[in-house]
C-alpha cells in the first residue's frame, strides 16, 4: 500500500493555522492567577462603628425561632431594650455587633445554638447645647457643630456682651454630675500657642456668660440658672 505524497506547501499551511492558538496557550499559561479580594479591605457599615442611644430603635430577628422577633424596639432612657424570654438587656453604649454577640450569649442559655442579627432601624442625632451670650441660643445636632468654636458660630456668634475669655464647656459624666471647664476662645482666636479646639460629645454644653461675669464661681451659677436640672454635682 502507498501513499500519496503531501504537497509541498502542507507544513507551511498547518503552521499558519496552529501559530495563533498556540500563542493563546501561552498567553494563558502564563497569566498570573487572579488573587482573591481579602474580607479586610471591605468598607465597614455605619453599624460596625456607631454606638448604640436611648430612643434608638432597633429590630433583633432570631433565624431559627421567628416567633421571637422584635422588629421595632425602642432603647429605654436607662439604656435597656425589652425582649421575650429574658426580659432586658442592656443596649446603651454597644455597637449593634456588641449587642448581637450578647444577646446570642444570654439566649444560649435558653435556645440551642441561637443566631440573631441585629439592626439599626432609626437612631437618635447626636446633640449640642449652646447657651449664654450668643446670638441663637438653643439645641443643635452634633455633626453641625463638633468643636467648641463651631458650636458658637453655629448658634450665630457672640454678642456684643459675650465674655469671650471665659467660655464654660460642660459635659454629663453621669449621675447627675457635670465635668467642667473654661476656656479663653479670645487667646484661642489670637495665639497660636494656646489650646486648640475642643472636641465636642453628645449631651455636651456650651454657655457664654456675660462680660459682666469674670469669676468661675458666678460663671457657673450663671449657667445652672440657664439649665435647670444639672445644678446637682457639677464638678469643675
Amino acid at each position: 500500500m502507498s501513499f500519496a505524497p503531501l504537497p509541498d506547501n502542507w507544513s507551511i499551511k498547518w503552521s499558519i493555522l496552529l501559530g495563533p492558538l498556540v500563542l493563546l496557550l501561552s498567553l494563558v499559561c502564563l497569566a498570573p492567577a487572579q488573587q482573591p479580594t481579602p474580607k479586610d479591605d471591605a468598607a465597614p457599615s455605619v453599624n460596625d462603628a456607631y454606638r448604640i442611644r436611648s430612643g434608638d430603635k432597633l429590630s433583633v430577628k432570631f433565624f431559627y425561632h421567628p416567633d421571637l422577633n422584635e422588629l421595632s424596639v425602642v432603647v429605654r432612657p436607662d439604656g435597656f431594650i425589652n425582649l421575650l424570654m429574658i426580659d432586658e438587656a442592656m443596649a446603651r453604649g454597644l455597637t449593634v455587633a456588641e449587642l448581637k454577640a450578647g444577646l446570642e450569649k444570654a439566649y444560649s442559655e435558653i435556645l440551642l445554638n441561637p443566631v440573631i442579627s441585629v439592626n439599626l432601624v432609626e437612631y437618635v442625632a447626636p446633640r449640642i447645647f449652646v447657651g449664654g451670650q450668643v446670638a441663637r441660643p438653643g439645641s443643635y445636632e452634633l455633626r453641625a457643630g463638633q468643636t467648641l468654636m463651631q458650636a458658637i458660630v453655629l448658634a450665630g456668634g457672640f454678642t456684643r456682651d459675650a465674655n469671650r475669655k471665659t467660655v464654660l464647656h460642660a459635659r454629663p459624666i453621669g449621675g447627675g454630675k457635670l465635668k467642667m471647664a473654661t476656656f479663653d476662645v479670645k487667646r484661642m482666636l489670637s495665639d497660636s500657642t494656646a489650646p486648640q479646639e475642643v472636641l465636642l460629645q453628645d449631651g455636651d454644653y456650651v454657655y457664654v456668660p456675660d462680660s459682666k461675669i469674670s469669676k468661675i464661681s458666678r460663671v457657673i451659677e450663671a449657667f445652672r440658672a440657664v439649665i435647670p436640672g444639672v445644678g446637682v454635682g457639677i464638678r469643675y
